[in-house]
């Protein structure tokens, strides 16, 4: 899938690491980006481990899957949320291959008139990742229906007023 100029892999239907390496004939990518967070499942160890022994915040494989797919060299762009707590990730892995890794959060107010100006001459097409419209008065619902990832739900739209 496209979306705003970049190629969008669906970790449901690709092995992403595998999917990456194959599409730059082995070599990686020049810059993938981690927009997922620490809220990534993970495997039976970060779930324990994040869960149950409070020891880090969230699981790291939204983070290792770009830092396993760049190239040597490569660039790591991280915009999605991780805790405060020690996250597994694989910064050894980041070293040896002289990877840049680049952060931030988004200042979202500062970029509303460009993402305004990119939805207004249809270079962003939200329609596209918007499946779900959920009522305001419904939000507990719809919250579930979110973090559960039911029936294909991306980023649902609150509706004040709607119900």
């Amino acid at each position: 899938m496209r979306f705003a100029f970049a190629e969008i892999l669906d970790f449901t239907e690709y092995d992403i690491v595998v999917e990456m390496k194959r599409t730059t004939d082995g070599l990686g990518a020049d810059v993938a980006i981690d927009a997922v967070g620490g809220e990534a499942d993970g495997n039976l160890l970060h779930m324990v481990t994040a869960t149950k022994l409070n020891l880090q915040g969230g699981s790291p494989v939204a983070l290792d899957w770009p830092i396993d797919s760049v190239r040597k060299g490569g660039t790591v762009a991280v915009v999605g949320a991780y805790g405060p707590l020690f996250s597994a990730v694989k910064v050894g892995d980041v070293v040896n291959k002289g990877l840049t890794l680049r952060a931030n959060q988004c200042p979202v107010k500062r970029q509303w008139p460009r993402l305004f100006e990119h939805v207004r001459n249809g270079h962003l097409r939200p329609s596209e990742i918007i499946r779900h419209r959920i009522p305001l008065e419904h939000i507990d619902e719809g919250y579930h229906i979110f973090s559960a990832r039911l029936d294909g739900c991306i980023k649902p739209l609150v509706m004040p007023g709607a119900g």
